[in-house]
């Protein structure tokens, strides 16, 4: 989703990486760790002919050819909000506001006439609590926890050792407090308890109390990835956290997301809250979600001057597509106004100052054209003048543009004056204190977030140090172990001026410590707020939770000697590591935000494992007896499963066409790239792509670009796969590595047997959304696209596999929706009988209602027949409830279906949905599964980790973490 992006993560310490790999692979195949960083980095990041520049060297001019050609995994659409929005908009082009309220309501419906089911309660699975192997996973050691991502933290005004009170919020993981964040052990608190949602935006601490116990929640991320949450508007509280109320003015707001708020210091009423665009509907497979239409409160910057009891637009950000991006008030004038939105640079409102209460640009993007340019900044008071530091998050071939940082140390004149120094520099005026050469100072922020400025980027000053300014981004992953430690956060002391006393540095990389590679920060990152008493220490938020470091510095510049470096790239690496953190301390322990994306089961021991992927934090294993979770693979992580005929034999998928292999029961050391034919092909995928392992016959997978594509040998043969494809040093696109074939081929674009190729008819385009098999026989394949289009397989195992074909159902039954399926599940017994579920909403298919049905395929008489068996069926004003993901109950016949807010049931031989257990928090449901043998139903939650329900039969009390 995303992430994200988006928002590919290395998740290795490459010094280690390698000297793991070496007992596994011959040395021939081995490289340096710069040059598995820039393999890792390019499996990532780059596609097509950048690929092969990426591993020539990460060399000055070589490796600057790459900057202008990064971007995420190709997409059916131009990003990943426009792909999210599409499928579950589909086939219209936006979705009614009313009909987003409308889907909260039904599920707040079935609540209420719930009778619970089973007695059992849902428990948390985890991870919280866990350690995972030190080498080339860690980013700190053996003591490493990884969290979910964080959007906003917030520090109370005093930090002691024996209390500092520190909140977190995670993108879908609500709101978190320790009033220990000095202290090894935070002792983390779910404060969450009353909001409406778990996704979160911004977290403020009001400055009129100096107690620090009343803050504004402004809830929905904004991130502008495609998974970042819509919310419901601006929560307060005034006990530290301990309850929420929503601020009646704000509730105009849902399906949006508060990106900032700002209250002014000198009155409480006066609230200013920034909004952006946001999503509903993550599921396992990405789609199936929209950004909210326009008829919802306009994107830009809102007021209130009654403490939040009404709110009234301000500002529309220029009209900006994706909304505000940052709010803040002059610390000399609380009346003047600054705001920054996506590709529309910084703006200012000042009677003071431009003498009116319009809105004036002070500075303009870089890339105004790209809808990747997010402008960050930060206002702070020197020599009795306000500075502004602004991070604009410029990117594009074209022109050489780059993000880059800039700094104006007089803005007390006309925003025309302050624009015009951009251009043209004068006293007090911008400064570019960027420069693209490694020669020079200003190298250590050139392109600082690596092409991804729309989701990480951020600027932020010491309090009570203006010349002291940290700029956070996105790793740079072709300098990491070379030229730098990925500069992900860089900190100045001297305003990002060159500093004469050392060798003219102007910022220093924070992204690891002086125990490389012990210590690290995650790759993209999101916040940063500062120790009251010791601005030396900051917390940081990431895709990867929270770190903090120790407050004292290092100087490890001599690591740069032994690194191979060019004289100028040598130069560089002096300056940037001669002051890095002593240590980075992860704080992510009971912190458990992880955003799942999809769990499975052992199907040859489902009580004893599981394995599943997240968004940014890779592929995690679970292993029941002995109550632990271990991360198994960086990335991204979409599907992931178990042969069923040899449970050694993991697979896993990053995203679109990047799978792997494992066949060694998920040993980090042991991944192997799979997806060569799968990039061959040149066809496109879902940002996650649907991947089975076919449930009976053993070495079978499936995996959904715009044909399905089939192994039957786990993507090739282990001994050579192992030899020539490990994953560490082995670019995804590589062709000698997997054996992947389209079924109905040749592979690619409107070959026999693509699913979305207009020849087949109505609704052609997309991906696939679906794939699935079932254990009734060998051969029946259902597979399903993202613009509804459904279809069976009857051969799914022949050979050679272009002899397969697929006849298509949907248009057999006038019933069947014309919207994203999101699942597919075929029944045991009878493989052709299956239920398919479907996202969007009923009213673009008016004549076709519902998102549950039960279908019949006769393949002799050539017909279908499709039962609504909506959960919003007998709603008042008949309900619209989009479902995530489905599956049965073949022991009792329940059905349960997973939604934006929680997990439905419908118990066999009723009529009537009802809430499924009790206890789960209000939080996106991405992925279902069953474990038969164990009697227990696993949601995968966007944001709150892994979730367990008892079913009938199973154990309540059974110990699961």
């Amino acid at each position: 989703m995303s992430s994200t992006p988006s928002k590919m993560v290395l998740g290795v310490i490459l010094v280690a990486a390698c000297a793991a790999a070496a007992s596994q692979v011959p040395k021939s195949h081995l490289r340096s760790a710069p040059e598995a960083s820039r393999a890792i980095y390019a499996r990532h990041h780059l596609g097509g002919a950048a690929v092969a520049a990426a591993a020539k060297g990460d060399r000055d001019a070589s490796e600057m050819a790459l900057y202008g050609n990064r971007g995420e995994v190709d997409r059916t659409y131009g990003t990943p909000e426009e792909e999210d929005y599409a499928n579950r908009a589909y086939p219209a082009a936006d979705v009614p506001f009313a009909s987003a309220q409308v889907a909260s309501a039904t599920f707040s419906n079935l609540s209420h006439r719930s009778h619970h089911g089973e007695d059992h309660q849902w428990k948390l699975l985890g991870p919280q609590s866990i350690a995972i192997q030190p080498g080339i996973l860690s980013f700190s050691g053996a003591d490493f926890v990884a969290s979910g991502r964080v959007t906003a933290m917030a520090i109370a005004p005093t930090c002691t050792n024996g209390k500092c009170r520190l909140w977190v919020a995670a993108a879908g993981g609500g709101v978190w407090r320790t009033d220990h964040a000095l202290q090894n052990n935070p002792d983390w608190k779910s404060v969450s308890d009353g909001l409406g949602t778990n996704a979160t935006g911004a977290l403020l601490v009001d400055p009129n109390d100096s107690s620090g116990n009343t803050l504004y929640l402004g809830t929905g991320e904004g991130n502008a990835s495609g998974d970042s949450e819509a919310g419901v508007g601006i929560y307060k509280t005034t006990d530290g956290g301990n309850s929420w109320s929503l601020l009646p003015g704000s509730g105009q707001f849902y399906g949006r997301s508060i990106n900032s708020m700002a209250v002014d210091p000198t009155n409480r009423n006066i609230i200013y809250a920034g909004i952006a665009r946001g999503i509903r509907g993550e599921s396992s497979v990405t789609g199936g979600t929209t950004s909210n239409p326009p008829v919802a409160a306009a994107l830009g910057l809102w007021q209130s001057t009654d403490g939040g009891a009404t709110f009234s637009l301000l500002w529309n950000g220029n009209l900006s597509l994706r909304g505000i991006t940052h709010v803040a008030l002059d610390p000399a004038d609380p009346a003047t106004v600054y705001a920054s939105s996506y590709q529309q640079g910084i703006w200012r409102l000042s009677v003071r100052l431009d003498g009116d209460s319009s809105f004036h640009q002070v500075f303009a993007p870089g890339s105004p054209a790209q809808n990747v340019d997010r402008a960050e900044f930060a206002l702070v008071t020197k020599t009795g003048h306000t500075r502004i530091y602004a991070g604009d998050g410029a990117v594009g071939a074209a022109g050489g543009k780059y993000s880059a940082v800039w700094r104006a140390d007089n803005a007390d004149i006309p925003a025309s004056a302050l624009l015009a120094s951009q251009t043209v520099p004068a006293p007090g005026g911008w400064k570019q204190l960027t420069e693209t050469s490694t020669a020079l100072p200003g190298f250590a922020t050139f392109d600082y977030c690596s092409g991804q400025c729309w989701y990480d980027n951020m600027v932020a000053v010491a309090p009570g140090r203006p010349d002291e300014v940290y700029v956070i981004g996105s790793f740079t992953y072709g300098e990491l172990g070379g030229r730098s430690n990925a500069r992900a956060v860089v900190r100045s002391t001297t305003a990002g001026d060159p500093d004469p006393a050392n060798n003219n540095r102007t910022f220093t990389d924070m992204t690891f410590d002086s125990n490389l590679p012990a210590g690290a920060i995650h790759p993209d990152q999101h916040a940063i707020v500062f120790d009251p008493n010791n601005p030396n220490i900051i917390f940081e938020g990431s895709d990867g939770g929270v770190i903090r470091t120790s407050g004292t510095f290092t100087d490890i510049s001599a690591q740069c000697d032994t690194r191979g470096l060019t004289p100028n790239s040598l130069l560089a690496c002096h300056r940037m590591l001669s002051s890095v953190p002593t240590q980075i301390i992860n704080m992510n322990k009971g912190l458990p935000t992880l955003q799942f994306q999809s769990v499975s089961v052992n199907p040859q021991s489902p009580a004893h494992e599981l394995v599943g992927g997240t968004q940014d934090n890779g592929t995690w294993h679970f292993l029941h007896d002995k109550h632990t979770w271990q991360q198994t693979i960086y990335g991204d992580g979409g599907q992931a499963g178990i042969d069923v005929a040899t449970p050694t034999v993991f697979f896993n998928t990053f995203t679109g066409q990047a799978t792997d292999t494992n066949f060694q029961q998920g040993l980090q050391t042991a991944w192997t790239v799979t997806s060569g034919p799968l990039f061959a092909s040149g066809e496109a995928a879902s940002f996650y792509p649907p991947h089975i392992a076919d449930p009976k016959v053993g070495g079978t997978q499936f995996v959904g670009l715009r044909h399905v594509f089939r192994t039957q040998d786990n993507g090739g043969s282990k001994t050579y796969l192992e030899a020539n494809c490990p994953e560490f040093i082995t670019f995804a696109n590589d062709p000698a590595c997997g054996d992947w074939v389209a079924l109905g081929g040749p592979a690619g674009p409107n070959q026999p047997g693509d699913l979305t190729a207009a020849a087949l008819g109505t609704r052609a385009g997309g991906v696939v959304a679906a794939t699935e098999r079932t254990i009734a026989d060998n051969s029946t394949l259902w597979a399903a696209t993202t613009t509804g289009r459904v279809f069976v397989s009857k051969n799914a195992d022949a050979n050679p596999s272009t002899s397969v074909t697929f006849t298509r159902i949907d248009t057999l039954s006038p019933a069947a929706p014309q919207r994203f399926v999101s699942s597919i599940y075929v029944d045991p017994v009878h493989p052709n009988h299956a239920w398919v579920s479907y996202s969007g909403y009923n009213f673009n298919t008016p004549t076709a209602p519902g998102h549950v049905f039960e279908v019949t395929y006769d393949p002799v008489g050539g017909t279908a027949t499709w039962v609504n068996l909506d959960p919003a069926n007998g709603m008042p004003g008949g309900g619209d409830l989009p479902v995530t993901d489905f599956l049965r109950d073949d022991a009792t016949g329940d059905l349960y279906a997973s939604t934006d807010f929680g997990v439905a049931r419908l118990p066999n031989g009723s009529t009537t949905w009802e809430v499924a257990g009790r206890n789960l928090p209000p939080v996106e449901v991405a992925g279902l599964t069953i474990s038969a043998a164990k009697r227990k139903l696993y949601a995968a939650t966007h944001g709150r980790s892994v979730w367990v329900l008892a079913l009938q039969g199973g154990d309540d009390n059974e110990d699961d973490n």
